[in-house]
């Protein structure tokens, strides 16, 4: 039977390149091939021109492709394929979308791509790669599992049984990598965590609007996997960042830097009058190193979790107030700013949300006794 309709599919390629080149169907607008008394092929169109496009397919890959589904036939079945596209055989694919499913043959194996799951055929095994997950039939890999072994008719194992059966368990275990590795943008909020004035300054003078002192920080994360389990895996993640300190001071007030310390005078104009500021705010930018040891969850709504410690250096440092008639002016010096920062972090991870976190520096912003005793807190969420 297969060996039959292969030549039958065979004969129709040729006859249809015979009947293009050839035959002048000037009224017809179908063609009917007969072999024997009970097998027609009927090629049907509404006009001669859409029959001449015929040639614009790639015959030798649609006999392939019927080749192969024959011999996948058993018995006398009856042959009936609706879910042929014959745009894929189009020899000139310009200006048409291709399907992003496909099955590739090459020196190198077999190629299956169906939605999101691809299949791949080597000498080393079958690799079944379904989203994130991946398993491998006839070998192991680097974060995946397969187990053979012969179970008696109950599923239990035994190997000495005589009537085992050797049957190999493919367990799904899912890549553990560290869910902050790569490239991330942290936004949040600025705050004291610690604020002891001293004698010489009035915290009135340069306390935070609470939703104006903005964090941000991009950055990059490598990670390296120490443990892998069911469950859980354990990440050491190694972090450098850019990060800008916005602090929005509340009032009327900026920051000067006098000849032995910080001041947070009022900003006044030639007569000595108050003036109303829209927006006076320090900006003070640090280069970030962290390590993060991270415990995370593949299979659960808490995604991670990630506790650790940061030091940063800072790279300079300047302020900003804008004047009600939209004036603005710059200022750029250390403010008697320290040069470094340090302190400890901790990240929560949830499961398509954004990641929260918390920083919180463990050194005073400014050097001793030149301003406030204020400790830095950052919190926000992490993409």
């Amino acid at each position: 039977m297969k060996s039959t309709l292969k030549t039958i599919v065979l004969s129709v390629v040729c006859l249809l390149s015979f009947v293009s080149s050839y035959a002048k169907p000037a009224q017809k607008d179908s063609i009917i091939v007969t072999f024997g008394d009970k097998t027609r092929i009927i090629i049907y169109s509404d006009d001669r021109k859409e029959l001449e496009k015929l040639m614009k397919y790639d015959l030798n890959t649609l006999l392939q492709d019927l080749g192969a589904r024959l011999d996948t036939m058993q018995g006398e079945t009856k042959i009936y394929f609706d879910d042929l596209d014959g745009r894929k055989y189009l020899k000139d694919t310009t200006g048409i979308s291709k399907d992003k499913n496909y099955v590739r043959i090459g020196l190198k194996g077999i190629r299956i791509k169906d939605g999101d799951t691809e299949v791949t055929i080597t000498t080393r095994g079958v690799d079944i790669r379904d989203g994130d997950e991946q398993v491998r039939v006839g070998g192991k890999r680097d974060g995946y599992e397969i187990d053979t072994t012969a179970r008696d008719g109950n599923g239990s194992s035994d190997r000495d049984y005589d009537n085992d059966e050797k049957v190999m368990t493919i367990r799904r275990v899912r890549r553990y990598s560290s869910p902050r590795k790569g490239f991330n943008i942290s936004l949040g909020l600025n705050a004291y965590a610690q604020n002891q004035p001293q004698a010489a300054y009035n915290s009135d003078d340069y306390d935070l609007r609470p939703f104006g002192s903005r964090y941000i920080s991009l950055g990059f994360v490598k990670s390296a996997t120490l443990v892998r389990g069911k469950q859980a895996g354990l990440h050491l993640d190694f972090g450098l960042d850019v990060a800008w300190n916005n602090l929005m001071f509340e009032g009327n007030n900026t920051v000067r830097k006098d000849s032995t310390a910080v001041s947070f005078p009022l900003v006044l104009n030639n007569e000595g009058r108050e003036l109303d500021l829209r927006k006076s705010k320090l900006t003070v930018p640090y280069l970030n190193f962290s390590l993060m040891p991270t415990v995370s969850f593949p299979n659960a709504f808490i995604s991670y979790i990630s506790a650790g410690g940061y030091i940063g250096y800072r790279l300079g440092g300047y302020t900003k107030t804008k004047l009600a008639d939209g004036k603005k002016d710059h200022v750029r010096s250390n403010y008697y700013l320290n040069d470094l920062r340090y302190g400890a972090a901790f990240e929560l991870g949830i499961r398509h949300f954004p990641d929260f976190f918390v920083h919180y520096d463990m050194n005073p912003l400014f050097q001793s006794n030149r301003g406030p005793e204020v400790r830095m807190i950052n919190f926000g969420i992490r993409f």
